[in-house]
């Protein structure tokens, strides 16, 4: 009876869901699963880089509206005498340069990050750059309007006014890479 027990219990449904299961044999269409492992890879990489260069782009755009508030806050300043001082005066400035600083810096990891991903943002991505180092200089040459009247806030004025159409080019080129890039320029609401 011993023999017929052990037979019994070999062939019983316990013993089969004990046993370890065996890896599938190599066969002819494994290798398409390693493209698509690398496929996939690819996919996730685009993806990042997407990722990425959107949050560059909101970020870059984000800095550029941020200069652009601070130098109508400037422009305010070169008119009639108001409550503003020159203590605000200063702070609009330096916060001005710091915004195009920071944009510059979003600008510079999107050009990066162009170079392998989106070879056809690299112009509009170079020109860019290059209109916020113009305005750049050209705010570093104004001095804080001191409401003197005459020439001096007509000066100070008008290189506001250029400053801000350069940071207006660089927002719609900031939009024409973004477009190139298949990445959507606008800020997503709350």
């Amino acid at each position: 009876m011993a023999p017929v027990a052990l037979a019994a219990l070999l062939a019983s449904p316990v013993t089969f869901a004990q046993a370890p299961e065996r890896a599938p044999q190599p066969e002819a269409g494994q290798s398409d699963g390693k493209r698509s492992a690398s496929e996939k890879a690819a996919t996730k990489a685009a993806e990042q880089a997407a990722d990425q260069a959107k949050n560059d782009i909101d970020l870059a755009d984000i800095h550029l509206q941020v200069a652009r508030l601070y130098l109508v806050g400037l422009h305010g300043l070169g008119g009639s005498p108001s409550t503003w001082d020159r203590e605000h005066g200063v702070a609009l400035f330096t916060q001005a340069q710091n915004a195009l600083t920071d944009a510059d810096r979003q600008l510079a990891e999107l050009q990066g990050l162009a170079q392998t991903n989106w070879p056809d943002a690299r112009e509009p991505l170079s020109r860019m750059r290059t209109s916020l180092v113009r305005a750049q200089t050209q705010l570093r040459s104004l001095s804080v309007p001191l409401r003197t009247g005459g020439g001096q806030d007509q000066a100070g004025r008008s290189v506001i006014r250029e400053v801000y159409k350069s940071l207006d080019s660089s927002r719609d080129e900031l939009s024409s890479a973004a477009k190139t890039m298949g990445v959507d320029p606008k800020l997503q609401k709350p």
